[in-house]
């Protein structure tokens, strides 16, 4: 069994308090994982309870650092979980992965993999060693 990478989990779930740093609707906005490997592929994770989707401002944000991205290799991946007692750390390697945005469009995935079976597929694709796990 892994140990887990958060050191403090009080001071993770500390909110930050966006008020006062918003005009009108724009407010910023926060990515829950970003994976960067030699500088050739992104992947941004976005995480959400089954069902919810991804807010607009938050989405075209995703898409547009995507698709800004100087190689072919990036995507932003949708990742669901089902943790609903917020008591509980979620485990992302358990999260499922439910949509994929790549090449302009987002693509709804069928069988619905835990995202480390999603990355290693990614790693395949793409010919990188270090996106295997």
């Amino acid at each position: 069994m892994q140990s887990s990478l958060i050191r403090n989990s009080k001071d993770v779930r500390q909110t930050i308090d966006f008020t006062g740093v918003q005009n009108g609707k724009i407010h910023p906005s926060d990515i829950d994982a970003v994976f960067e490997f030699d500088n050739e592929v992104l992947i941004l994770i976005e995480v959400k309870k089954v069902g919810n989707n991804i807010p607009t401002g938050q989405r075209l944000l995703l898409e547009r650092i995507c698709d800004s991205w100087h190689t072919n290799k990036s995507c932003v991946l949708k990742v669901e979980h089902d943790c609903y007692d917020n008591t509980i750390d979620i485990p992302l390697d358990k999260c499922v992965v439910t949509s994929v945005y790549t090449n302009n469009n987002w693509y709804e995935i069928e069988n619905k993999p835990q995202l480390i079976s999603y990355f290693n597929k990614i790693g395949q694709k793409w010919n990188c060693p270090k996106c295997r796990f």
